[in-house]
C-alpha cells in the first residue's frame, strides 16, 4: 500500500524497455537518492543525470512501503514516469467527496486535458470506452483550426468548433456548460452536482486553462477538491482557483449500450464522420479558421516576416512553441484518425475500400507533419531566432501545402462514403 504521507518523486509508470523496470523497481516506489544524493525535484534529478553521465554505474535508492532498496543501473534515462508528490490535504469534518476518481497524468505529452478528464469520469461510472474512440466520436481528430494570435485556445475542444458539445450530444448525454459566472453562482452549480454524486468537469483550476475534475468540497465550500494535471498529491488536491468554465452532467452518464464497445456505437460513428466532412468543408466558425482555410491562414502567418521581426523574445518563444504544438497535435490527431478508420472497417463492410483510402491519407498526413515538426525547436534557446527563421518557416509552409492537397483527396472520398447513404 502506498504511504500517502511521503513527499518526493513517486514512480507512476514505465517507458518501454525501461532499465529501472528491468532492475525490479515497481510502480508506487519512491525515488529517494541518485548516486548517493537526495532527490528533491524533477529538475534536480535532470541535473544529477547530467552530472553523472560519465559514471560507469549509478546506484539508485528506492523506498517501498517501510523498506529501502538499492539498484545498480547505467547512467542516462531511467525510463520512468514520475509524479512530484506533496502531502495530501487535511480532510475536514464537513467534507463532501466523490471517491475513486483516479489521478490525471501526462505520459505522452500529447494528452488532451479535456478528453482525459472525461475519460476518468466515464471510468468512474464504469463506461468502457477507449480514449482514442472517445476523441474520434467528438470529431476532434478531424478538426484543424487556427487563429493568427497563436493562442492555446486553438487546441481546446470547447473553443471554435465545439467538439465537446458535439460529443455529449452524440452520446445522448444530458449536460450543461457554465462559463464566466460569479463565484457564488458557479459554486452553487458545483455543490449541487457533487451532492448528487456526479463529478464536475472544470477549466482553469490552476491558471493554465487546462481541464480537470472537481471531486468535492469542504470548509463551508471555500475549498474545492480536484483532480488535475497540476496535482502533486496522491489524494485529491485543493484547487487554487475557482474554475472559469464548468460542465456538469444532469444525470449519471451512460452510453447507449451496456458494454460501451465500439460495435454498439455505429450511429455515433456515422454522426462523427458527418462532422469530419463538415469540418473539412467549413472555412470559419466562432472566429477560428477551419480545414484547408486554416492551413492557408497558417501558411500566411508563417510567411509574415514583419510579424516575427516585431516580436519580443518572450513572444517569439511563445509563438514558436505553439506552432510546434500545432504540428505535434495535428500529426497525433491524424494518426489517431487513421487508426480509427482501420478499426471500423470491419463494421462498415460496404465502405471498406473508402475507409482503407481514408486510413492511408490520414496516415500520410501524420507522417508529413511529423517529419516536419522534428526540425522545429521545442524549447527556449538563446539562439531561437537563428534556428526558427525565415528558411525553416518556409519548409513548414511546403509541408502544409502537401497537407492541403491530401485534404482535397480526403474530401472527395468523404463525399462518396457508402455508409452515408
Amino acid at each position: 500500500m502506498i504511504n500517502q504521507k511521503l513527499e518526493g518523486l513517486q514512480i507512476i509508470g514505465f517507458y518501454e524497455n525501461s532499465q529501472l523496470l528491468e532492475s525490479g523497481v515497481e510502480v508506487g516506489d519512491w525515488l529517494i537518492e541518485y548516486n548517493g544524493e537526495l532527490i528533491e525535484s524533477k529538475e534536480q534529478l535532470t541535473e544529477l543525470k547530467l552530472r553523472y553521465q560519465g559514471t560507469v554505474n549509478i546506484i539508485i535508492k528506492i523506498k517501498r512501503d517501510d523498506t529501502e532498496e538499492y539498484f545498480q543501473i547505467w547512467p542516462g534515462e531511467l525510463g520512468v514516469y514520475l509524479a512530484e508528490v506533496e502531502k495530501s490535504p487535511e480532510i475536514k469534518k464537513d467534507a463532501v467527496r466523490i471517491d475513486n476518481i483516479k489521478r490525471l497524468e501526462k505520459k505522452t505529452g500529447l494528452e488532451n486535458t479535456f478528453f482525459s478528464s472525461v475519460k476518468k469520469i466515464f471510468d468512474h461510472f464504469e463506461i468502457d470506452i477507449d480514449y482514442s474512440v472517445l476523441l474520434c466520436l467528438s470529431g476532434y481528430p478531424y478538426r484543424l483550426q487556427f487563429h493568427e494570435d497563436f493562442s492555446l485556445d486553438i487546441f481546446d475542444p470547447t473553443e471554435g468548433y465545439n467538439c465537446a458539445s458535439f460529443l455529449f450530444n452524440n452520446l445522448g448525454l444530458k449536460w450543461e456548460s457554465h462559463k464566466n459566472k460569479t463565484e457564488k453562482s458557479i459554486k452553487k452549480i458545483i455543490f449541487k452536482s457533487i451532492d448528487n454524486g456526479i463529478p464536475v468537469l472544470a477549466r482553469n483550476l490552476y491558471g493554465k486553462d487546462e481541464w480537470g475534475i472537481i471531486t468535492g468540497y469542504q470548509n463551508n465550500g471555500d475549498e474545492l477538491f480536484c483532480r488535475s494535471f497540476s496535482d502533486k498529491t496522491l489524494d485529491y488536491s485543493i484547487a487554487p482557483n475557482i474554475p472559469s468554465t464548468v460542465i456538469i452532467f444532469k444525470e449519471f452518464p451512460s452510453l447507449p449500450s451496456e458494454s460501451g464497445d465500439i460495435k454498439d456505437l455505429q450511429k455515433q460513428i456515422i454522426e462523427s464522420l458527418h462532422v469530419a466532412e463538415e469540418l473539412l468543408n467549413s472555412d470559419e466558425i466562432n472566429g477560428y479558421y477551419l480545414g484547408n482555410n486554416a492551413l492557408q491562414k497558417w501558411q500566411e502567418a508563417l510567411d509574415n516576416h514583419v510579424f516575427y521581426e516585431n516580436l519580443s523574445d518572450d513572444e517569439y518563444d511563445r509563438v514558436c512553441k505553439i506552432n510546434c504544438q500545432l504540428f505535434d497535435r495535428y500529426s497525433y490527431n491524424c494518426q489517431m484518425a487513421s487508426e480509427f478508420f482501420s478499426d471500423i472497417i470491419r463494421i462498415f463492410e460496404e465502405s471498406k475500400e473508402h475507409l482503407k483510402r481514408l486510413k492511408k491519407f490520414y496516415k500520410a498526413e501524420s507522417k508529413v507533419l511529423g517529419d516536419c515538426q522534428r526540425f522545429i525547436p521545442k524549447n527556449s534557446d538563446e539562439n531561437l531566432k537563428h534556428y526558427w527563421n525565415k528558411k525553416s518557416r518556409s519548409n513548414e509552409i511546403v509541408a502544409l501545402i502537401k497537407i492541403q492537397k491530401k485534404n482535397r483527396e480526403i474530401m472527395a472520398i468523404m463525399e462518396k462514403l457508402p455508409l452515408f447513404k
